[in-house]
């Protein structure tokens, strides 16, 4: 199997920008598109997952992109501002714990070399909107995301507004 097969220009999915597709790429985990997708090629289509896997020197990257903004709001309207943000949270753990099973799969069935095992695992979670408001609930749940899983799975979690995407890349 060619892990570049599945590589392809990242899709915020945002509508509230004219072209939501960046000029980068990088490599789709699930496709409803396409139903023959990486993760069920790797026998884990059940897992949740990020959207995109990229390599970019020392470091591989685990790329999630959600309307959080959205999705926040939508909690605040049932939930507490706290219960919501709970909700996210572990929503975007059990997809980071997934995500981390479905990257070991892969580099055990490509015979990944040692050299790739030795990168720096970081994670991106992007944003298409956000509000000042957005943006604490967001700053606690990437210092809880990261209380949890650094060092011993990720260097470093941050969440990112979907332009400074592309400018990580180009550098």
């Amino acid at each position: 199997m060619k892990l570049l097969g599945y590589r392809e220009f990242i899709n915020t999915e945002c509508s509230l920008i004219n072209n939501p597709i960046l000029k980068i790429k990088a490599i789709k985990i699930d496709s409803n598109k396409n139903k023959n997708n990486l993760k069920q090629q790797m026998g884990c289509k059940n897992l949740k997952s990020c959207d995109y896997f990229r390599r970019r020197k020392d470091s591989f990257y685990f790329i999630e992109i959600s309307d959080f903004h959205t999705q926040l709001e939508n909690l605040k309207s049932k939930f507490s501002n706290k219960e919501a943000s709970k909700i996210i949270k572990n929503e975007i753990r059990l997809k980071l714990s997934e995500t981390l099973l479905l990257y070991n799969q892969i580099l055990k069935q490509l015979y990944i070399k040692d050299d790739n095992q030795k990168l720096k695992n970081r994670v991106l979670l992007t944003v298409c909107k956000s509000s000042i408001p957005d943006t604490i609930v967001l700053a606690y749940l990437s210092r809880e995301l990261t209380k949890h899983y650094c060092p011993t799975h990720f260097s470093e979690i941050k969440v990112i507004p979907y332009t400074e995407l592309e400018n990580i890349f180009r550098q």
